[in-house]
């Protein structure tokens, strides 16, 4: 199996296991949020469609932080610095566009209405749903395909 597929494979089953436990099990946009309407909008009316777009956009803040990360040459077994950069670069991603989102951009769409409503909270968020879908991949792909 190509080293592709597999990590594939690990960021799918992670990005499955986080939705399902931090979002429908323990509902932690809401706890950041405070914004219950818009979680549901979101995640239960707009479910199938909303992970399909989550699986494109966890994936592009991830492959921007690795593009970051060999960019300064940090090891790809140097999983506490990739983190660290994750994070950072998650964090910087969602702020910009939630500056977009707030000054005008796209007007009347959920994501408008999102960071108008929750801000800074978006962003928080928006780091920890993608540095723990990073961090469960690492771990599920060490455990099944025994690569780092």
């Amino acid at each position: 199996m190509s080293v592709w597929y597999g990590r594939w494979l690990s960021y799918l089953a992670a990005l499955i296991l986080v939705t399902v436990i931090m979002i429908y099990l323990l509902d932690v946009p809401t706890i950041i949020t405070g914004a219950p309407e818009l979680v549901k909008e979101y995640y239960y009316d707009n479910a199938i469609g909303s992970f399909i777009l989550d699986i494109f956009l966890v994936a592009f803040y991830i492959s921007i932080a690795m593009c970051i990360s060999k960019m300064l040459n940090i090891r790809g077994d140097d999983h506490a610095k990739q983190i660290v950069l994750l994070a950072f670069t998650s964090i910087i991603i969602s702020a910009s566009f939630m500056l977009y989102f707030v000054n005008g951009g796209s007007e009347g769409t959920f994501f408008h209405r999102w960071f108008m409503t929750v801000g800074w909270k978006a962003v928080l968020y928006d780091g920890i749903l993608v540095s723990s879908v990073y961090i469960l991949m690492i771990a599920i792909h060490k455990q099944i395909f025994l690569e780092v």
